[in-house]
Formats: C-alpha cells, sequence, structure tokens
C-alpha cells in the first residue's frame, strides 16, 4: 500500500474550557513527514493507527515527543534510519592509444564514497492509553560504494622501435563509512486500568545498528598493447623482428569502508508517573500499601532502576572517552 505524506495539517489546536490542547493523529495507513520545525513536540494526545509510519524530511536530526496520552495501533514504526552515502566517482579513462613507441598512461583513480548520515535521535516520553505493535528505527545509513578505477591507456604502435607497453589500470575508491546509530529512549508510565506495562518489551521493538560500511570500488582494466612484429630492414629483402609490448596491469580494488557506531535503545517506566496515576496497572506495578514486604520490593525496585540509570551513564561517558 502507497501510504500518503501528511505533514502538519494533521497538528491541530484543540480549545477547550479556555485552554489549548494539542492533539496529533496519524491515521491508519498514512505517514507522517516531521520536518526541521516539527522536531519537539508537547502533546495532551497522540494517536498513531495501525500500519502508521513516522518519517523525517532532510535535516531533521532529533525527535522529542512528550504526550500525556498515547494510543498506538498495530504495526506502527517510526523510521528515523540515515540516508545512505552517494557512491564515489570513477576514475578516468586514459584515453584510446598512446602515440608510437609510448607506453600508454594509467588510469584514473575511483573517488572514495560518500558516508551514510546519522539516524534520528528519538526521545519519547508517552503516557500509553493503548499499544499495539511499534517499532522503532533509527540505524545509520549505509556508506557508498567506491568508485571503480579507470581503464588504463592502450600502448603506442611499432615504428622502428618496440611497442609500447599497455597503462596500468586506476585503483578503486575507498567505501564510505557506515553513519552512526540515532540515540533510542522512551520513557512511559500506563494511563488507565487496561494498560498492560508488562508487555511493552513484547510490543516494543527498537533498532540503532551502525550503518554498513560502502564496498570498495573495482580496479580498472590494464591498457592492452600491440603485438610485436616483423618490420621491412634496411635492404631489400630484409625483415627485422620488433617486440610487442605487454598489458598493463589491472588496477587494485579499493579498501571497504567503516562500518558505523551502533547505540543501545533505552525502554523504562516512569515509576513515579505510574504512582501518580493511580490506576490499576500502576497499583500492578508498585504494589499496595497494606503489605510491608511487597512495598519493601517495590522500593527495592525502584532503587535498582536508579542504580541501572547511573550505571548507564557511567557507561555513555566511558564509551565516548573511549572514542
Amino acid at each position: 500500500m502507497k501510504h500518503k505524506i501528511i505533514s502538519l495539517l494533521l497538528l491541530s489546536l484543540v480549545v477547550a474550557r479556555g485552554l489549548s490542547a494539542q492533539e496529533l493523529r496519524v491515521a491508519p495507513g498514512e505517514t507522517l513527514l516531521i520536518t526541521p520545525a516539527q522536531q519537539i513536540l508537547q502533546l495532551d494526545s497522540l494517536e498513531l493507527g495501525d500500519g502508521a509510519q513516522v518519517k523525517f524530511a532532510p535535516g531533521v536530526t532529533r525527535w522529542q515527543v512528550t504526550s500525556a496520552q498515547v494510543v498506538v495501533g498495530n504495526e506502527v514504526v517510526i523510521d528515523g534510519r540515515g540516508a545512505s552515502g552517494l557512491a564515489g566517482r570513477p576514475g578516468a579513462d586514459a584515453g584510446a592509444m598512446a602515440k608510437e613507441c609510448e607506453d600508454g598512461a594509467a588510469g584514473g583513480a575511483g573517488e572514495e564514497g560518500l558516508p551514510g548520515s546519522r539516524g534520528v535521535d528519538i526521545s519519547l516520553s508517552w503516557g500509553i492509553a493503548q499499544l499495539g505493535s511499534l517499532r522503532i528505527i533509527s540505524d545509520g545509513g549505509a556508506g557508498g560504494r567506491g568508485g571503480d578505477g579507470g581503464a588504463g591507456q592502450r600502448g603506442g604502435d611499432i615504428n622502428k622501435c618496440r611497442g609500447g607497453q599497455g597503462g596500468a589500470g586506476g585503483k578503486g575508491g575507498v567505501g564510505g563509512k557506515g553513519g552512526d546509530a540515532g540515540e533510542i529512549a522512551l520513557v512511559y508510565w500506563p494511563v488507565g486500568s487496561k494498560v498492560d506495562m508488562t508487555a511493552i518489551a513484547r510490543r516494543v521493538s527498537a533498532s540503532a545498528a551502525g550503518g554498513a560500511p560502502g564496498a570498495g570500488g573495482a580496479g580498472g582494466d590494464g591498457g592492452a598493447a600491440v603485438e610485436g612484429r616483423y618490420m621491412k630492414g634496411s635492404f631489400a629483402g630484409n625483415k627485422k623482428w620488433l617486440a610487442g609490448g605487454d598489458p598493463g596491469a589491472g588496477g587494485n580494488a579499493g579498501e571497504a569502508g567503516q562500518p558505523g557506531r551502533a547505540e543501545s535503545p533505552r525502554l523504562q517506566q516512569d515509576f513515579a508517573k505510574a504512582g501518580r496515576s493511580g490506576n490499576g496497572a500502576a497499583r500492578a506495578s508498585l504494589p499496595a500499601a497494606g503489605n510491608k514486604a511487597t512495598v519493601a520490593l517495590s522500593q527495592r525496585v525502584q532503587q535498582l532502576e536508579a542504580q541501572l540509570e547511573l550505571l548507564e551513564d557511567r557507561l555513555s561517558t566511558l564509551e565516548q572517552q573511549s572514542r
């Protein structure tokens, strides 16, 4: 099914009781194209219908969305993949044929492929009222292929001399670097009593892989050479053998590029907001106050959550220092 591109026309202001509330709805099967002006959204409600997609226009580097109430249908995709790099230009061919007795020129080297672009940083802070299935992608773009080397020139013809050597083929260009992945963070809390927070891990998938390296370009063909032959000598009937040239060597293939850096997506429940919501799902996550043992267990879980965040921050700092 072809997706219809829709823009911020679907982002409307709804006035109620003298207050303005922002609502964003993407109809089933349609695609919302985020522009640079829409990189940060503060919403009261967000609805993504079955099969809806969110994509990003060139120039968008992040998407930060906070919404108090979110409804997500089935097979919804937020696609923030980086664009693939362009291929390098091929090297120039050296020409048809060298002058008599001269060696052929070498073919030009292929240019390096361009790097893939970085994935979009996606930061979502959502109160989830309904969840079907959601896929979030922020992979880096693939590096561009290196340009092919140019062909070597044909060696010059024999004329009282041996034939010229064929020119060497040009080297293939290096493949472009894969783009780095964008960061993905989903912080969520339940809205309503029918939300099963334990299903989040099964219904939300996230990918933040580094972009694939670009392949190296092929080496150019070596130039041909004329074959040896007998030429007329100085005396009548006398013939002299003149050697031909050797064909030029083929160019070396270019090296592959480097892969992009991957990231670790983060999905985390906001227990503080879940507790304030006072609904059944929140009570399932945070046990009732009457049971001291379960309350202590809940508090311990929250402490571990906080410690895990600190460890993630430290790990991120160490990764940055090691680069």
